[in-house]
């Protein structure tokens, strides 16, 4: 799963950058690619974030050892990262109706926040991949929530009414 976390992450990095700078011409590869993370997050989280490989899932004796709030915390935990890539997505490709930040945004952070204490208590590895991934796709939902529209309309190069008119 891990492999499938890395492709899907590497190609949806490099579809957004190649979105700044080419505008449009990617956004088959930039929509799957997206898509392709968020739903991975959103079904896979409570087996990856739990280190328990794909062949496992569905076995009883794989979660005999992880606590009900682990699992829980862990699909909080990916449904709060799906549905963030989602709000990406949303502001890239200019699409109306993206609500999706004022949901997954909060969950992120309450759970960076559980992460951190639980990391100070017991030093675990887990607890720091966690933390990377909200840092990484919750800084960047932050920092294009907080972009105005307009703004990203510019750095994208898109041209919408408003700009035809002002021309």
């Amino acid at each position: 799963m891990r492999k499938i976390e890395l492709i899907l992450g590497t190609v949806a990095a490099i579809s957004i950058a190649y979105k700044f700078i080419l505008g449009n011409g990617i956004n088959p590869i930039f929509i799957l690619s997206i898509m392709g993370l968020s739903l991975f997050y959103i079904y896979f989280s409570f087996a990856y974030f739990n280190n328990i490989r794909f062949k496992k899932i569905f076995k009883r004796y794989s979660f005999k050892y992880i606590s009900k709030w682990r699992i829980l915390g862990t699909i909080g935990l990916g449904f709060g990262l799906g549905i963030t890539i989602l709000g990406i997505l949303w502001s890239l490709m200019y699409w109306p109706f993206n609500a999706y930040y004022s949901l997954g945004v909060p969950i992120l952070l309450i759970i960076g926040i559980i992460s951190m204490i639980k990391f100070l208590k017991t030093k675990s590895e887990d607890y720091i991949r966690i933390l990377k991934r909200i840092l990484i796709i919750g800084g960047v939902g932050i920092i294009l929530w907080l972009i105005p529209q307009e703004t990203l309309n510019e750095l994208l190069s898109i041209e919408t009414t408003q700009t035809a008119e002002k021309k």
